[in-house]
C-alpha cells in the first residue's frame, strides 16, 4: 500500500509539475538569502542549529583545527582520555526482486586521546571492530561486515596533532574527515577514515579554513586503506586528493561555505553553500538553504569524460519543537554526481537514495518533532518523503524513484544509561515498474549506541 501511494505521488510530481515547482522553491530560498537582516538574531551568538541526524546527507563543513581552550600539560598522560563507544546494529532489507540482505553486528570503537605534550603535540588512536551476531552468506551486502560476510577489527585512527597556536593545527596520519563528498559517512558499524595530512582552525563563529592532502580511504566495510584514485574507480593507480575550503558562521548561526577537491587525472569537485537564518521570535525561525555542486573530469580522465552539476535547495520552518521542511534539487544531464569518498551533500539525500542521477529532478517534504521526556529519555522523530523524476528515454534514462523514511530516536538521560541512544529507521522505496530492472524495497534498522569514559581528564 505504501509503495502504491508513493507511486501515485511520484506520478503527480512528474517532470512538467517539477518544472513549475522547482523554480518557485529556488526563488523563495534566494529571496530569503538576499534579505538584508530582517528579523536576524542580535549580536550575541545564537544557539547552534539543531538538525536531524541524517548520516546519508552531509552538507556540513566540519573544521579541522583544535579547540584553543582545551586543557594543556607537559605530559602525554595529563588530560588523557580513553572512551569506549559500543554499538550494535541490525539491518534488514527486503527487495521485490533481488535477494534479501540482513545482518546483526556488535562492536564499536575504543578511542584514546593523549594530553598535550609541552602544549604542542597530541596523539590519538581508535581501534574499531564489527563482530557478527547474525549474517548468513546468502544475505550478504549489508556493509555491516567485510564482504562474505566477515567480521573484522582495524586501527581506524592513528594520528598526531601539532598545535600551531590558538585553534590552528596540523594533523598527520589516519584520521576522521567530515566534509561534503569526503567524510566518515557513519551509517554502519565503523565510519570511513582517511590517511591524510590536514591543516585548519576550529572557531565556533567566524572564519574557519581547511586544507590538506589525502592519500587513501578506509571504507566502512573494510580493514584496508585504498588509494583515493583507485577508490574512485581507476584500478591499479595510486593518486591522492588535495582539498581546500572555508566556512564562515555568522552570530545568528547562518553559514556560508566553499570546498574544492581535486584527484589528479580523474575529476575535481567544487561545493558551495549558503544557509541563512531568519529569526522571528524565540520559538519561530526560518532557514533558507542553497547548495551548488560542480564536477568535471580532468587530466587523463581515467574514469571517463564528464561535466555535471547539482543545485539543491531547502526551506525549514522551526516552530518550537516542530520543524517543517520542503526541498528540491536538479542534476545536470552531464552525468551522475560522483561520491566515491562518502558524504553525499544533496539536501534531499536520505536513507537509500541520493536523488542526484543525471537529469534527475527531485522534490521533498519533511517533518520533525521533539516529544520531550518520554520514560527514561528524550524521544524525537523525523519523517521525509522524496520523489525523483528522470528521463524515460535517452542516455540518462532510468527508473523514477520515490522514497519515504521514518526515524525515531530515544536518547536516555539518567544514571548509567545517560549516553544510550536507541535509533529505529525504516525506508520504503518505489521505482517505476515500467523501467527494466526496477525493484521496490523495504529497509528496517535498529541501532543502539553507547559511550562512556574509561579514563577522563
Amino acid at each position: 500500500m505504501t509503495a502504491h501511494l508513493l507511486g501515485i505521488a511520484a506520478t503527480a510530481a512528474g517532470s512538467s509539475e517539477m518544472d513549475r515547482v522547482w523554480p518557485r522553491l529556488l526563488g523563495s530560498a534566494l529571496i530569503c538569502l538576499a534579505m538584508p537582516g530582517i528579523a536576524w538574531a542580535q549580536a550575541d551568538s545564537a544557539e547552534l542549529r539543531e538538525e536531524d541526524d541524517e548520516p546519508n546527507q552531509h552538507a556540513t563543513l566540519e573544521p579541522l583545527g583544535t579547540e584553543s581552550e582545551e586543557e594543556r600539560s607537559r605530559w602525554l598522560l595529563d588530560g588523557a582520555e580513553l572512551v569506549l563507544k559500543p554499538r550494535t546494529y541490525y539491518l534488514y532489507r527486503d527487495y521485490d526482486v533481488a535477494d534479501t540482505r540482513a545482518g546483526w553486528a556488535l562492536g564499536g570503537g575504543l578511542e584514546f586521546r593523549s594530553g598535550w605534550w609541552e602544549d604542542r603535540v597530541r596523539f590519538g588512536a581508535t581501534i574499531s571492530t564489527s563482530q557478527k551476531l547474525y549474517g548468513p552468506s546468502d544475505k550478504d551486502g549489508t556493509q555491516l561486515f567485510k564482504p562474505g560476510p566477515e567480521a573484522f577489527t582495524v586501527f581506524s585512527e592513528a594520528y598526531a596533532t601539532v598545535r600551531l597556536g590558538g585553534d590552528h593545527g596540523v594533523r598527520l596520519g589516519r584520521q576522521t574527515i567530515d566534509l561534503p563528498y569526503m567524510g566518515k559517512h557513519d551509517l554502519r558499524m565503523i565510519p570511513n577514515t582517511f590517511n591524510a595530512a590536514t591543516i585548519g582552525n576550529k572557531p565556533s563563529d567566524g572564519l574557519a579554513y581547511m586544507a590538506g592532502y589525502v592519500d587513501s580511504i578506509k571504507y566502512k566495510d573494510s580493514d584496508e586503506f585504498t588509494p583515493m584514485s583507485e577508490a574512485a574507480g581507476a584500478e591499479d593507480t595510486d593518486k591522492g586528493l588535495t582539498f581546500w575550503g572555508f566556512r564562515y558562521r555568522m552570530p545568528d548561526q547562518s553559514v556560508y561555505g566553499l570546498i574544492h577537491q581535486r584527484t589528479p587525472d580523474l575529476f575535481h569537485t567544487t561545493f558551495a553553500k549558503a544557509e541563512k537564518r531568519l529569526e522571528f521570535s524565540d520559538d519561530l525561525s526560518l532557514w533558507a538553504d542553497v547548495s551548488y555542486t560542480q564536477q568535471s573530469s580532468i587530466g587523463a580522465e581515467l574514469i571517463g569524460d564528464f561535466k555535471t552539476h547539482l543545485i539543491s535547495t531547502r526551506l525549514e520552518l522551526v516552530a518550537g519543537d516542530n520543524k517543517f521542511r520542503v526541498g528540491a534539487s536538479r542534476t545536470d544531464d552531464g552525468g551522475d554526481i560522483q561520491k566515491p569518498y562518502g558524504n553525499p551533500a544533496n539536501y534531499l539525500s536520505i536513507i537509500i537514495n541520493d536523488f542526484d542521477r543525471a537529469e534527475e529532478d527531485a522534490f521533498s517534504i519533511g517533518y520533525s518533532r521533539d516529544l520531550g521526556q518520554v520514560g527514561a529519555g528524550n524521544l524525537s522523530f523525523f519523517a521525509t518523503a522524496v520523489w525523483g523524476d528522470t528521463p524515460d528515454t535517452g542516455p540518462n534514462a532510468s527508473a523514477d524513484a520515490s522514497e519515504l523514511n521514518l526515524t525515531v530516536d530515544w536518547r536516555l538521560n539518567g544514571g548509567w544509561s545517560e549516553k544510550v541512544w536507541v535509533r529505529l529507521r525504516a525506508a520504503w522505496v518505489h521505482q517505476d515498474d515500467d523501467y527494466p530492472g526496477a525493484d521496490d524495497l523495504f529497509d528496517f534498522r535498529i541501532i543502539v549506541n553507547y559511550d562512556f569514559d574509561l579514563v577522563s581528564r
